[in-house]
């Protein structure tokens, strides 16, 4: 056999091992993914392995370092190939100190993907702090106060280093309590607007004039908010008591806002979203999703006829473990006494377990998994 003939039946076998070993790679790379990224919402993890001229390439993005380096272990065992190494750690390294954001838009979406056509996830009230784990250009990723990880547009925050985090996080600031406000130029509803604000969105105190509060952005921008729709946020938060009382209260304010998913605002709540926002502004925060959600507080048994539940309990509707599968929680609603229950599904409205009201909706009744109690006994 000539040398050029051993050399491509070389090349052959050798691709062909190659081939058949990236399976073993992927179903490895599969566990390390299940260890250290168990779920995308909360987690980054897009490593692929590709062989290439006698060696194995690792790309893509992590966010905890003890994955990157269980992946580059696993290679290595094989010990034939040479490794090449080009996983991103994140947050990534060009963005220096400055690894942090704080929004500056009433209402900032984020998606699943960097693009406006992607899944909206979740949503970023102005003066929220969150953590920057990648520049893409006119899409950043994030990370959520609550973990959360999706990709917000650039214009939505301000880059900022700890110092600056602190900085504002000490200044005195404001927080909006009406649903939609104005931040005016000029102490006068007449006035050229600066932006609009919603209810929990944060600003800098500067000062007061009259019935007025002046207030800033992190951006630098300032204006005017009326002192009607606007409160100190430190009384405000020592002010909140989680009751439920105070959740009805809280929750009916928001009856008839439209149902959009990934919404967690006054400009649309989808059912989690509106669950979360409820409680939040009663002093309580909550995970993002209603799976989440379902695992938070203590069980409650509600009873034959929902008797046992209190007024604000969580219940959960989708479908129940089977022998077969497994339990799928797709809605959330807040319990508020008699058999009602208050909701985002199409708007934020109220819903009835009892068959002879004329709230009530059979294929929710049908579709009830169980009930969770957040607030202390």
């Amino acid at each position: 056999m000539h040398r050029k003939q051993s050399l491509i039946l070389f090349i052959l076998v050798f691709t062909a091992r190659a081939l058949a070993g990236n399976d073993d790679y992927a179903e490895r790379l599969l566990t390390i993914r299940e260890k250290f990224a168990p779920d995308e919402r909360f987690s980054v993890f897009t490593v692929k392995i590709k062989t290439a001229s006698e060696a194995l390439i690792a790309a893509g993005d992590v966010d905890n370092p003890d994955a990157k380096t269980a992946i580059l272990n696993m290679l290595k065992e094989n010990g034939r190939l040479r490794v090449i190494d080009e996983i991103q750690v994140l947050p990534e390294a060009s963005l220096g100190k400055k690894i942090y954001g704080i929004t500056t838009l009433s209402v900032g979406n984020v998606r699943k993907r960097p693009d406006n056509k992607s899944e909206m996830l979740t949503q970023a009230l102005s003066g929220t702090v969150i953590r920057l784990l990648k520049d893409g250009g006119y899409f950043w990723q994030i990370k959520m106060p609550d973990g959360y990880i999706g990709w917000i547009n650039r214009l939505s925050f301000v880059q900022a280093d700890s110092a600056a985090v602190l900085e504002w996080s000490n200044a005195p600031r404001v927080i909006v309590t009406d649903h939609y406000g104005m931040l005016y130029r000029q102490p006068e509803k007449k006035s050229e607007p600066v932006c609009d604000v919603v209810t929990g969105c944060i600003l800098k105190k500067i000062g007061t004039k009259e019935n007025w509060i002046e207030a800033g952005l992190a951006d630098g921008r300032t204006g005017f908010l009326h002192n009607d729709i606007a409160e100190d946020i430190e009384p405000w938060q020592q002010s909140r008591r989680l009751t439920g009382d105070n959740i009805e209260k809280t929750a009916r304010t928001f009856l008839g806002i439209p149902y959009l998913w990934g919404g967690t605002s006054v400009k649309g709540f989808d059912c989690s979203g509106f669950v979360k926002t409820v409680y939040l502004l009663n002093g309580k925060i909550l995970l993002r999703d209603a799976d989440q959600q379902a695992m938070m507080g203590r069980p409650v048994d509600p009873g034959t006829n929902f008797e046992n539940l209190k007024k604000g309990d969580l219940i959960f509707f989708g479908k129940k473990t089977t022998s077969k599968k497994r339990e799928h929680i797709k809605h959330v609603a807040i319990y508020l006494g008699s058999g009602t229950f208050i909701h985002s599904s199409g708007c934020v409205r109220l819903t009835s377990f009892d068959p002879s009201s004329p709230l009530y909706e059979e294929t929710l009744f049908k579709q009830f998994v169980r009930a969770r109690r957040i607030i202390p006994d």
